[in-house]
C-alpha cells in the first residue's frame, strides 16, 4: 500500500508527526536535500519553535539560507 504524503510537507521540507500511540512523540519539520557530495538534514521541532507555524517558518528560512551558500544543483541526464 502506498503511503500518502503529508499535506503539510513541501519541496525538501517534510512534516513529521508520529502516531498518537507511539511511546515517543515527534512533531516538526525536517529539511533534507543533496548538493554535490553534501547531504543537509535538520529537524525543526514544534516544541522548540513555538508550534507548527513557527517550526515551518524556521525550516523555510534555514532552507533559503543554506541553498544560497551551496553550489547550484547539477542535472545529469541521459542526453
Amino acid at each position: 500500500m502506498r503511503r500518502r504524503p503529508n499535506p503539510d510537507s513541501e519541496a525538501n521540507i517534510r512534516r513529521i508527526d508520529t502516531r498518537a500511540r507511539a511511546k515517543k512523540q515527534t512533531h516538526g519539520f525536517q529539511v533534507h536535500f543533496l548538493r554535490g557530495d553534501r547531504v543537509v538534514t535538520k529537524m525543526f521541532s514544534d516544541g522548540l519553535y513555538g508550534g507548527k507555524e513557527g517550526a515551518r517558518r524556521a525550516a523555510r528560512k534555514f532552507k533559503r539560507t543554506i541553498l544560497r551558500r551551496l553550489p547550484r544543483r547539477k542535472f545529469v541526464g541521459l542526453g
